[in-house]
């Protein structure tokens, strides 16, 4: 709720208002739903741990209070965390459905005498509530799915959620598979029925408007509120991305965590441990690895996959899509448990590779890669294909010299939005890895159990210069809307 309440609020600010800097805060936004969530865990410890927490070191230096405010490591932590990396889902979406809406009819409330807050309430907001509704849901899923945050924050403070709890049975030395997976039925049944819901509620209702030539989006004057407003709005941003960014960055740098920002605990010893270690090093050579096999494997079924989708190729060509999107209503930590139980046994046995961690990220991301290319082929006219079978091409030929190279943005976006967060996975990762298989999110997760939190920076602040160096390649090549091309 409170995602839900954040995201639709920023992103009718960005799309109806003439609040400045929209840009930045979209950009902004995009930027924290790439972040993963456990190392925004990892950055709230160094600002608000209950007793060396820098936000608490400064209440206590300008009050002289014996106490501290803040504790992450608390319900009300867990909570706050976890919006801070689902409010995103929300405002893209809903950003998504206002900017469908054509201003015309909130100018005509505003005519007939309506102010800037009861028009968002009475038109806005009801042609929006097919996009609130989805942006809930998907909050939902993914606050019910997420690994990271609550075993950095939840056990630590005393409790555990169904995937922690999931991956305590996984990890029990006594054979608990069968356990895991009867536990695992219930994240899966309530998964499942989040997607078939939103589904549902989406297909049957209609909000359409007018558009055409008239269809243009004209902001709300906000008058003397425009600043005020644009505050409230860079608020959340400023503490999913520049606050857990800085602290991590510092905290990368500096020998101890008590010793302050001061040159004499200033180092590169981080650095120098994450290049050195055999095992940190292997990990990240694993993760990038894994991330390009994920992305090239899951880019290619998917061009192939809605292709013979969109042009009816064969029969049964809807059971294509479908399955291809089917991966969206698993949680990952659920996919985790089901690939244990089928590649642990003879005759596929991929447990203790990096294949069956290829498996379970090519299945996780593959509706994400099916859905842009889906997009992007629904704007190529047949006809195109259709004049090149004519002249004698077989569809092979059509699909690579013709369809391919039309549809390549979208074939470079899906590579794109698979191979960002391959780098960051963890939900299935926490459950696959063997110590030959490591990736750089269970190597951080390992680290943190050892209170290593400089080498734990220094690995992050890598991995975030690596996605934002991925996400900077898809604006250049495809455009700043690559990341909404599904």
């Amino acid at each position: 709720m409170f995602s839900l309440i954040i995201g639709a609020g920023m992103a009718w600010c960005v799309s109806r208002t003439d609040m400045p800097h929209t840009g930045v805060i979209r950009n902004s936004v995009l930027a924290a739903f790439v972040t993963p969530p456990f190392l925004g865990a990892i950055a709230w410890i160094f600002l608000a741990g209950p007793r060396a927490g820098w936000l608490n070191v400064a209440f206590r230096w300008v009050t002289g209070a014996d106490f501290s405010v803040f504790n992450i490591f608390s319900l009300t932590g867990v909570i706050f965390a976890i919006t801070l990396y689902t409010f995103p889902l929300v405002f893209i979406v809903v950003l998504a459905g206002l900017n469908n809406i054509s201003s015309d009819i909130e100018d005509a409330a505003n005519i007939a005498g309506g102010g800037t807050l009861s028009t968002m309430l009475s038109i806005t907001l009801p042609l929006v509530l097919p996009a609130l509704f989805a942006g809930l849901i998907l909050a939902a899923l993914e606050a019910m799915i997420l690994f990271g945050i609550p075993a950095i924050l939840a056990i630590p403070a005393g409790y555990h959620t169904m995937t922690t709890q999931l991956r305590q049975f996984m990890v029990s030395e006594d054979d608990m598979l069968g356990v895991a997976a009867a536990y695992a039925m219930p994240m899966l049944v309530a998964a499942i029925a989040l997607i078939w819901t939103r589904g549902r509620v989406l297909g049957k209702r209609g909000y359409a408007t007018g558009g055409g030539k008239g269809g243009q989006r004209r902001p709300q004057k906000l008058g003397a509120w425009r600043y005020p407003v644009l505050a409230l709005a860079a608020f959340p941003v400023f503490c999913t991305l520049f606050l857990p960014y800085f602290a991590l960055v510092v905290t990368s740098f500096t020998k101890t965590l008590g010793g302050g920002m001061v040159w004499e605990n200033t180092t590169l010893d981080n650095y120098v441990f994450m290049i050195q270690n055999d095992g940190v090093r292997e990990s990240i050579l694993n993760t990038v690895g894994l991330a390009l096999m994920a992305a090239t494997g899951a880019a290619a079924v998917a061009s192939i996959a809605s292709y013979i989708a969109q042009r009816k190729l064969v029969w049964g060509h809807t059971f294509v899509g479908f399955m291809s999107t089917a991966p969206i209503g698993i949680p990952g930590i659920v996919l985790a448990v089901g690939l244990f139980a089928a590649y642990t046994k003879q005759p596929f046995v991929l447990y203790g590779t990096l294949w069956i961690l290829f498996l379970a990220y090519l299945t996780k991301y593959l509706p994400l890669a099916f859905q842009t290319s889906n997009a992007a082929l629904t704007s190529i006219h047949p006809e195109l294909e259709e004049c090149s079978r004519i002249l004698g091409a077989n569809r092979v030929q059509v699909f690579k010299d013709v369809t391919i190279p039309l549809f390549k943005a979208g074939l470079i976006a899906s590579w794109i939005l698979v191979f960002m967060p391959s780098l960051r996975e963890l939900s299935s990762s926490i459950l696959l890895w063997t110590t030959e298989t490591k990736v750089i999110s269970v190597v951080i997760i390992d680290l943190y159990e050892e209170n290593l939190f400089g080498p734990i920076s220094a690995i992050a602040v890598t991995l975030l210069v690596i996605t934002l160096a991925a996400i900077a390649a898809g604006f250049r090549l495809v455009g700043r809307d690559f990341m909404k091309a599904g």
